[in-house]
């Protein structure tokens, strides 16, 4: 369960709410007063309650955009992360960090879950049409051959291997190595993270006047 509206977030709300009920009843709609009608708005809204202080980070944005419809203002976007979201997040993670070509989990996709898709469309299937469960085990799978894959590498050349992350910077929620348990190498980790450092530099370098 995600954490409740900060106070921020309920003012915010509370003052949208306000906004468009004066907006509707200028227009000479009856309505109640205007604490049942923000409740029977957040209820509608959320399905389950009809207090703001009751409601959850995942609740915010339906009700914001359904006040936003009444007062004419763009709506914004759910930024919050799902369980799916996290679990494509890693996936995506571990496909990247092993050099798995999209097309690869395809076949496997296609194999175990017997879905249609390729390469471009093989995140998007997963999405609409596997459980989270799939995913994981999807992340799993990858991981275990990539590390089968590395082992023998190691082997034949007689040099240790690691596992970094694409971006150091760019951990998804839960933070995934120690979901996978994969094993941290500070002197490459700081390596990486030099890199980035660098290259950033480079960049706002070149970027003014």
């Amino acid at each position: 369960m995600t954490k409740p509206l900060t106070k921020r977030q309920i003012a915010v709300l509370s003052i949208m709410a306000g906004k468009a009920y004066k907006r509707i009843q200028s227009q000479g709609c009856p309505l109640p007063s205007l604490a049942d009608w923000r409740h029977g708005e957040v209820w509608a809204a959320t399905g389950v309650t009809e207090s703001l202080t009751q409601c959850r980070q995942e609740h915010y944005v339906p009700i914001y955009n359904r006040l936003a419809a009444y007062l004419g203002e763009a709506p914004i976007k759910d930024r919050t992360w799902s369980e799916m979201d996290t679990a494509i997040h890693k996936l995506r993670d571990a496909m990247q960090r092993y050099e798995t070509a999209p097309d690869y989990l395809a076949a496997i996709v296609r194999d175990q879950l017997h879905l249609s898709c390729t390469g471009r469309t093989v995140y998007n299937t997963l999405r609409d049409y596997a459980a989270v469960e799939h995913v994981q085990y999807l992340m799993y799978t990858i991981i275990n051959r990539g590390r089968t894959e590395a082992r023998k590498m190691a082997a034949e050349t007689g040099h240790a291997t690691y596992e970094p992350h694409a971006d150091p910077r760019m951990m998804p929620p839960g933070k995934l190595a120690d979901h996978v348990r994969a094993t941290p190498v500070d002197r490459h980790r700081s390596c990486l993270e030099a890199y980035w450092d660098k290259t950033v530099r480079r960049y706002n370098k070149e970027v003014q006047p």
